[in-house]
């Protein structure tokens, strides 16, 4: 006999994400619009409603009594106690489509580039701290990381929650910067199927680890210090001195072999902008310095 697609009616059926309430299937797909779950005598006025949608279900497409009757029984068990997987479900002929209720959200990605905003903001905090001012306060970055993933955890809560699933704390973000998120995307994947965020948070997270240390082993790291290296020292002399208002070295030196000269530039305190010629004096990257009008 030839099988026929055949469709759950637009209703209120079971959440299949919480027994407890009732969701509304809008004939193609489970909404975002739930209730409680109607007790004593609206529980038997829904069943009878179920009941009059099959047999209009059967009037307008033939169905047999039998095959109402299981898909009026199977919308009300909502096809499994785990909520419905996407694709159809095939009922003793009948194809029931059903629906995954999305459980991935904007605000759990976000969580899960942690790990490169860390690395970011821990680059404009050395800037800071280098080339505008050695300031303690730099460390207030660390607090905006917290901040900003205590915010997208409460955000992640709030549509799970919305679409009935049980998230976790957001409280669980504030632990310390990245492992707050962490331990959110981990709580989270066992509560709401979808792991999605939390191995995207893991790999960048080796990536965010492995560069540094790639870096080093390749000497690029040794350039980075040294330029930082040459910039405090620099600065703390000329800007200490009063003989300059502010030095700006280039971020990597080139070479730190013996006679090498690099080039940082010094605001004066007349306005006028002078070399400051920084020499590599060893192989061991000694260095002195001198301040030269333009």
């Amino acid at each position: 006999m030839e099988q026929t697609t055949r469709v759950v009616p637009a209703g209120w059926y079971e959440d299949p994400a919480d027994g407890g309430r009732v969701r509304w299937w809008n004939g193609l797909s489970w909404t975002e619009h739930v209730e409680a779950k109607p007790a004593g005598a609206a529980a038997g006025a829904a069943a009878d409603q179920r009941a009059a949608e099959a047999r209009d279900l059967e009037r307008q497409h033939g169905l047999t009594a039998g095959e109402t009757d299981v898909m009026t029984r199977r919308a009300s068990m909502m096809l499994d106690a785990r909520g419905p997987s996407t694709g159809t479900i095939p009922v003793q002929g009948i194809a029931v489509p059903t629906h995954a209720i999305r459980t991935g959200t904007t605000s759990a990605w976000l969580l899960a580039v942690t790990p490169v905003l860390a690395s970011l903001l821990a680059a404009v905090a050395a800037y800071i701290y280098f080339y505008v001012s050695p300031t303690p306060l730099v460390a207030a970055i660390a607090l905006v990381l917290m901040a900003l993933g205590f915010l997208w955890a409460v955000g992640d809560s709030k549509l799970l929650r919305h679409r009935g699933f049980t998230p976790p704390s957001p409280l669980l973000a504030l632990a310390l910067p990245l492992v707050g998120p962490l331990l959110y995307l981990i709580v989270r994947s066992r509560k709401v199927s979808g792991a999605g965020p939390l191995l995207g948070f893991l790999v960048l997270l080796v990536v965010a680890v492995l560069a540094p240390v790639a870096l080093g082993i390749a000497g690029g790291a040794q350039t980075i210090t040294k330029a930082l290296e040459v910039q405090r020292a620099v600065s703390d002399d000329l800007v200490g001195s009063g003989a300059a208002t502010s030095v700006t070295c280039p971020p990597i030196v080139e070479s730190t072999s013996t006679g090498s000269v690099y080039t940082c530039d010094a605001v004066l305190p007349s306005g006028e902008t002078a070399h400051v010629w920084v020499s590599f004096d060893n192989e061991q990257g000694a260095f002195s310095w001198a301040l030269a009008n333009r």
